[in-house]
């Protein structure tokens, strides 16, 4: 099922890249983000944590990618599809027919719901 599915990425780490604050299917271009904070709040970033001085790449590194034994990658994704099936009506008209296989397929990916799920920051807007 993982071969059916695109690799989405958001690009945001890099300000100086012609592509930061966009979203990619597959390598092509989709979405430009308007509002990064709106978008990082996805993850559980919090206006708060920007006071405090945490950046918010760090805090999704830390959070659910460096020395995780859960695999955070299908929830990210599911928050990414969802964000764009809110935000892009580019997405929408390209890939909308396509959302419920993939959104279905990472929930599966994802696995049953693991103990880090009661303390995920994702919440409550993580769809499982």
């Amino acid at each position: 099922m993982k071969k059916s599915l695109p690799k989405i990425t958001y690009n945001l780490s890099r300000p100086m890249s012609e592509r930061y604050r966009g979203i990619e299917v597959n390598g092509e271009l989709i979405h430009w983000i308007d509002d990064t904070d709106k978008f990082y709040e996805l993850f559980g970033f919090t206006p708060d944590m920007r006071k405090a001085g945490i950046l918010p790449e760090e805090f999704i590194w830390d959070e659910y990618i460096d020395k995780r034994k859960f695999d955070f990658s299908p929830c990210m994704q599911i928050q990414i599809i969802q964000y764009l099936r809110e935000h892009s009506k580019n997405f929408l008209r390209k890939y909308g027919h396509q959302c419920e296989k993939w959104l279905a397929a990472h929930v599966t990916n994802r696995g049953a719901i693991h103990d880090v799920c009661e303390t995920c920051k994702m919440k409550p807007s993580c769809t499982g």
